[in-house]
C-alpha cells in the first residue's frame, strides 16, 4: 500500500514551486466544495493560494462563504490527493485488497479506456456501458452525461441515492421548475417536511440563509417536521419530532383541518388555476371527458349543466358537489379530496406519526391563517394574489418508499391555500428566463398541455419540454434502459432501478452490463448494504474511475484517473441554468460565473471537460461530442460548434459564453470580471397571473399511467408494483414502519449539517477537525428516556444489528432532541475504509449498511425513491 502523508508535513506542491516574480492577486471564480458553486475570490500569493473568499457582486452567497467553502485550500494542498493516472496490476478485488496500483502515462491511460470502451460498444452496443456520477461537481457530470449519454447514445447511469428523487417531479408538475421552494422575500409561515433549507441544506444553502434569516427577522415563522433536533429543528419556531416515514399523514391531516374544520382553502384560485373542478366518475374514478378533445367537464352552477372546462359560457363554476349527468353521477376533484382525507383527522394521524393531534390543529390553523386568502399585493407595478405560507418539502421524504405520494400530499397543502406560483408561497427557482438583455439568452418558457390547459415542466437541468403528459399519453413503453424509465413516467432523473436490473438481469429481461465509468463518487458507500455494492461492482468486467482521492470504490478500479482540483480546472458555467441551485426570487439577480484555475494543475492532472473533450476526439467522435454541447448550452448560429472542427475545452467555453452574452463577453472576459449579473424581472419569478395556464389537483392521468404501465410490465413478463398510481395522496407505511420483532423496536436516522452536505465526504483536514470539536457527528444519538429504559448511557459501544443480520457499530451519546423511536447518526454513509483516505477512515457510521440494496419492496414503483427504514436492536459491545 502505498505511504500515506499526513497534514503539517511539508507538501511537495507547496515546495516545488518555482521562483518568480512576486505576485499578490485575487482571482475570481465558483467553488465547488460542494455543488451550490457558489461565486468566489482566491488570494493567490506567489503561486499560493491563501485565502478564498466569497465575491460580495454575485447573489451566490453575497459574499459569504461556508466552512466547506473555506475548507478548499486544504483539498487542494492535500498530499494524499492522487494525481497521477494508475492501473491495476492485482486481479482480485475488494475492500483493503491492494489493487496493486501502477502509475501510467496519460498516453497509456487513454489507450487503455478507448480499448475497453470499443471491446464493451462492440459485444453488445452503448447500452453495455453504465456511468456512475456524483452529484458535487455537477458541471462535470455534464460532461459524463454529453459523452457517454449523447456522444457515445449510451442510455444507462445511475446517481447516488442522495438525489431528491420524487421531489423534483411533482415540483415539475405543480411549478414547471422542478426545483421549487419558499418565496422568502414574501413568505410569512413556512413548515419544513424532511429539510433544512436556510439553515444547513438543499440548493442553494449559502444564498438561501441569508434570506432566510432575514425573514425571520421580519417575523417570518417556521414549523419543522424532523425526528431529530439539527440546524432546522433547533431554530424553529415549533418542533414536531415525527416518527420517520409518515410525513404524509401529517400533512394531510392537516389538510382535513383546513377543510374540514376550519374550512379555510382557496375556493377561486382552485377553480381558476387547478383541475379540482372537474367533474369524476365515482365509478371509475377517471375524470368525465369531451369525446374527441378530449378536455374535461365541469358544473355550471347557473344553468346546472356540464361544460368543458374552458367554455367561455360558464356563468358559475362548482367547486365541490354531486352532480348526475346521462344517469351517471360525477363529483368534482375536490370533492373526491375533501371526502378522501376524511380518515386522516389528527387524533387518527396522532397514532401514526406520535404529533398530538392539539399541535395539529394548532399548526394548521397557523398555517389556514397566514396564507391570508383573498389577499392581493403589487410588485413592480404587477397585482398578484398574496398567499405568505408554504409547505416545503425535500430530500428526507425521498428516503422513504412511497415518496412521491408523501410529497404530493405535503405539497398539496400549499395548492389548497392558493400558494402556487404566487407571491409569499411556492415557486421555481427559475421557471422562466427572457434571457440577458442584450442578446435575448438563455431563454425558457414552460408549455402547455393544452387538452387541460396544465403546466408542462421545463426541465431540472437542461431547459427542455419534460411533459409528463405525453410521456403518459405516448412514452410508456420498454425503453431497453436498464433503469426501466420508460415505466416510470412520474420519474425522468432518478435511474435507481438500475442496481436492480443489472444484480437480477434475466428477471427484467435485460443484458448485464460490462464496463462502468464512475466519475467523483463513490458506489459502493451511496446505496445500501456495502458488501452487497462490492457484488454490485464485481458485476462489471472493467470499471474506469475519475477522482481526487482513491476511495473505497476504487478498490475495484481496474483504471485510475485523477481529476484536478476545482482550483486548478475550468469547468462549465458552474450554475447552469440557474434552474436546480440558485434560488431565484424578486430582487435576486440573475447570474452566472466562470470556474477557472487559480493555480497549476499538480502534475498536470486533466479537469473533467478537458479529459472528455480528448477523449471524444481520440475515439474519433468529437462530432457527435460537439451536437450534444450545442444542445445543452443551446449555442447557435456562428456561436455553435462546427461538427468537424475539434476545440479546446476552454475554445469550447468561450462559444458558451459569447452565445449566452454576446460577443464581447467571452472567456477572456469572464476569467477577468468573474461573473455577470442582471436583474431578474416579476414575469420570470412569479407564473399566475402572468400565464393563464392551471396546475394539477386531482391527478387522473394517474391512473391513465397505471392502466398503461400494467398492460407493458404484463407484455414484458416482469414484476411491477401499481399501488401508488392513484389520483389522490396517501399515506402508506414503509417496510419497516410496523415493529415485527420486539427486539429490533428502534428506527436509525442520519442527517447533516452546513459543514458536510453534499461535498466530498471526510476527507479534508478542516472539515474533519469540526466534526471532532462536537460530539455528535461521529457518534451514535439516542434519546435520553430511551437510554434509560434499555440502561445504555453516553460513551457505551454498540452495535446496531438489523433483523437482516447486518450491523454498524459505535459509541452512544445520549440526547434530548430526538425521537424516543430513533437513533441518530452524521451523514448515513460515513466510515470511509479506504487506506488511501487516513483523515476520513473509520469516522462516523454508516446507518446504509444495514439496508438491502437490491430488495425492490424498498424502491416506490413510481419515483424510484428507496426506503432507509430498517429496525435494529441495540447490543451493548
Amino acid at each position: 500500500m502505498p505511504e500515506q502523508k499526513e497534514f503539517g508535513k511539508e507538501c511537495s506542491i507547496v515546495t516545488a514551486v518555482k521562483e518568480k516574480v512576486k505576485e499578490d492577486v485575487w482571482i475570481p471564480t465558483s467553488c465547488n466544495m460542494c455543488f451550490n458553486s457558489c461565486n468566489i475570490r482566491v488570494h493567490r500569493v506567489d503561486g499560493v493560494v491563501v485565502k478564498i473568499e466569497g465575491d460580495p457582486r454575485s447573489p451566490l452567497g453575497e459574499g459569504r462563504i461556508c466552512g466547506k467553502g473555506n475548507a478548499g485550500i486544504m483539498q487542494l494542498y492535500d498530499p494524499n490527493r492522487k494525481t497521477k493516472p494508475m492501473k491495476r496490476t492485482n486481479p482480485e478485488k475488494g475492500i483493503g485488497i491492494d489493487p496493486g496500483w501502477v502509475e501510467i502515462s496519460w498516453e497509456e491511460a487513454y489507450n487503455i479506456l478507448q480499448s475497453e470502451l470499443e471491446k464493451a460498444i462492440a459485444k453488445k452496443g452503448p447500452k453495455n456501458i453504465c456511468h456512475h456520477c456524483f452529484i458535487t461537481n455537477f458541471p462535470g457530470t455534464f460532461n459524463a452525461i454529453a459523452f457517454f449519454g449523447m456522444a457515445l447514445e449510451a442510455p444507462n447511469f445511475i446517481i447516488p441515492d442522495i438525489c431528491g428523487a420524487a421531489i423534483h417531479g411533482i415540483e415539475g408538475l405543480l411549478t414547471s421548475g422542478c426545483n421549487a421552494a419558499p418565496d422568502y422575500n414574501y413568505c410569512k409561515y413556512i413548515i419544513q417536511f424532511g429539510s433544512q433549507a436556510g439553515t444547513a441544506t438543499r440548493h442553494g444553502y449559502n444564498m438561501t440563509v441569508k434570506r432566510f434569516a432575514d425573514a425571520r427577522v421580519r417575523g417570518t415563522k417556521l414549523v419543522s417536521v424532523d425526528p431529530h433536533m439539527s440546524a432546522g429543528p433547533e431554530k424553529a419556531d415549533i418542533w414536531l419530532p415525527i416518527r420517520p416515514g409518515t410525513d404524509a399523514a401529517l400533512a394531510l391531516s392537516i389538510a382535513y383541518v383546513l377543510v374540514h374544520e376550519l374550512k379555510i382553502y382557496d375556493r377561486e384560485y382552485l377553480k381558476k388555476y387547478t383541475n379540482a373542478a372537474s367533474l369524476v366518475d365515482v365509478e371509475t374514478g377517471r375524470i368525465f371527458r369531451e369525446e374527441g378533445t378530449n378536455k374535461p367537464y365541469v358544473w355550471d352552477l347557473s344553468d346546472s349543466s356540464a361544460k368543458v372546462f374552458d367554455d367561455p359560457g360558464i356563468g358559475e363554476l362548482a367547486l365541490e358537489g354531486e352532480y348526475v349527468v346521462n344517469g351517471k353521477t360525477y363529483k368534482t376533484g375536490f370533492q373526491m379530496y375533501a371526502e378522501h382525507i376524511k380518515k386522516y383527522t389528527p387524533e387518527e394521524a396522532e397514532k401514526i406519526t406520535t404529533i398530538p393531534a392539539a399541535k395539529i390543529r394548532q399548526v394548521a390553523k397557523e398555517f389556514g391563517e397566514a396564507a391570508s386568502i383573498g389577499s392581493t399585493i403589487v410588485i413592480d407595478g404587477v397585482e398578484m394574489p398574496y398567499r405568505p405560507a408554504c409547505a416545503d418539502s425535500f430530500s428526507g421524504i425521498s428516503r422513504h418508499k412511497h415518496g412521491f405520494l408523501s410529497h404530493w400530499a405535503i405539497l398539496s397543502l400549499n395548492t389548497l391555500i392558493g400558494s402556487v406560483n404566487v407571491p409569499g408561497g411556492f415557486i421555481a427557482y427559475a421557471p422562466i428566463s427572457l434571457g440577458f438583455p442584450e442578446t435575448g439568452r438563455p431563454a425558457w418558457k414552460p408549455t402547455i398541455w393544452e387538452e387541460e390547459n396544465l403546466l408542462e415542466s421545463c426541465g431540472l437541468n437542461f431547459t427542455e419540454n419534460l411533459s409528463t403528459y405525453r410521456h403518459i399519453r405516448e412514452g410508456i413503453g420498454d425503453k431497453g434502459d436498464m433503469a426501466l424509465f420508460g415505466l416510470q413516467p412520474l420519474n425522468e432523473l432518478d435511474p435507481h432501478f438500475l442496481y436492480i436490473t443489472q444484480m437480477n438481469p434475466e428477471k427484467y429481461g435485460r443484458e448485464k452490463m460490462d464496463f462502468l465509468f464512475v466519475y467523483a463518487g463513490n458506489p459502493i458507500k451511496n446505496w445500501g448494504n456495502h458488501n452487497e455494492m462490492a457484488e454490485f461492482l464485481k458485476s462489471f468486467d472493467f470499471i474506469a474511475g475519475m477522482d481526487l482521492y482513491l476511495n473505497d470504490s476504487s478498490y475495484f478500479y481496474d483504471l485510475y484517473l485523477p481529476e484536478a482540483s476545482y482550483l486548478e480546472r475550468y469547468d462549465f458555467p458552474p450554475t447552469l441554468y440557474n434552474n436546480h441551485r440558485t434560488n431565484g426570487g424578486i430582487g435576486v439577480p440573475w447570474c452566472w460565473g466562470i470556474r477557472q484555475p487559480v493555480v497549476e494543475s499538480r502534475d498536470n492532472a486533466p479537469g473533467v471537460g478537458d479529459f472528455f473533450n480528448e477523449l471524444a476526439r481520440r475515439m474519433g467522435i468529437t462530432d457527435k461530442w460537439n451536437k450534444a454541447l450545442n444542445f445543452i448550452w443551446k449555442m447557435e448560429g456562428e456561436n455553435a460548434l462546427k461538427p468537424d472542427k475539434f476545440y479546446t475545452f476552454p475554445e469550447i467555453l468561450d462559444h458558451i459564453y459569447k452565445n449566452w452574452f454576446g460577443p464581447n463577453r467571452g472567456l477572456e472576459w469572464f476569467k477577468e470580471n468573474g461573473l455577470i449579473t442582471y436583474p431578474r424581472k416579476v414575469e420570470e419569478v412569479y407564473l399566475f397571473p402572468q400565464m393563464q395556464t392551471r396546475i394539477p389537483f386531482y391527478f387522473d392521468f394517474m391512473l391513465e399511467a397505471k392502466e398503461k404501465v400494467a398492460k407493458e410490465v404484463e407484455r414484458m413478463g416482469i414484476p411491477w408494483e401499481l399501488d401508488d398510481y392513484q389520483p389522490l395522496p396517501d399515506w402508506k407505511p414503509c417496510p419497516d414502519y410496523e415493529i415485527h420483532d420486539e427486539e429490533y423496536d428502534l428506527l436509525p436516522i442520519y442527517y447533516t449539517n452546513a459543514v458536510n452536505v453534499d461535498t466530498w465526504m471526510l476527507h479534508n483536514a478542516w472539515i474533519n477537525e469540526i466534526n471532532e470539536s462536537e460530539p455528535y457527528g461521529y457518534n451514535i444519538e439516542i434519546n435520553s428516556e430511551t437510554a434509560k429504559a434499555k440502561g445504555l448511557k453516553s460513551g457505551d459501544k454498540v452495535i446496531l444489528r438489523a433483523a437482516n443480520g447486518y450491523e454498524v457499530s459505535g459509541r452512544l451519546i445520549v440526547v434530548e432532541g430526538l425521537h424516543p423511536e430513533c437513533l441518530a447518526v452524521g451523514g448515513g454513509c460515513w466510515d470511509i475504509k479506504s487506506d488511501y483516505m487516513p483523515t476520513a477512515k473509520g469516522k462516523g457510521v454508516s446507518v446504509n449498511n444495514l439496508i438491502e440494496a437490491f430488495n425492490t419492496k424498498r424502491l416506490c414503483h413510481v419515483s424510484s425513491t428507496f426506503d432507509q427504514c430498517v429496525r435494529v436492536k441495540v447490543i451493548k459491545a
